[in-house]
């Protein structure tokens, strides 16, 4: 983990260095989304481009984890798909030695979506699910 305390703040490069040093397995980074249409719904799995070295070594297993984490996340919580999404404008990702992702579990701009990622038993179905996805990822 890279933070376990609000009141600390972390910079991107900062989070990927932690990653690097612990010379991790994979680096998940959790989100939430929003999007100014307020029906849109669902998760999706952010993954680097290959961009440089660094994002080169690690975009094959990065989107293998992206993936199956996606897959268990969506089918175990029964919420819609929304895929890979690549990206090269990403600090955490251009600076990341190791896998790296990024889940947006869901739309805060939708208010049913809302209403569930701030319930608690809806929170431990979301870590549940991605628990099974790194496991299976990582073993």
């Amino acid at each position: 983990m890279t933070k376990i305390d609000n009141s600390v703040s972390l910079g991107n490069i900062q989070r990927a260095e932690i990653g690097n040093n612990a010379k991790a397995a994979l680096v998940l980074r959790i989100h939430a989304d929003s999007s100014e249409n307020t029906t849109v719904s669902g998760a999706s799995m952010l993954v680097p481009l290959p961009v440089n070295e660094g994002t080169s070594a690690i975009i094959n297993e990065s989107n293998r984890c992206g993936r199956i984490i996606l897959n268990s996340l969506t089918s175990e919580v029964g919420m819609k798909n929304r895929g890979l999404a690549p990206h090269s404008d990403m600090t955490g990702f251009n600076w990341s030695k190791v896998p790296v992702i990024l889940v947006e579990m869901g739309f805060l701009s939708n208010p049913d979506e809302d209403r569930k990622l701030s319930d608690a038993n809806y929170q431990a179905k979301l870590a549940r699910a991605l628990a099974d996805g790194i496991a299976e990822a990582v073993k």
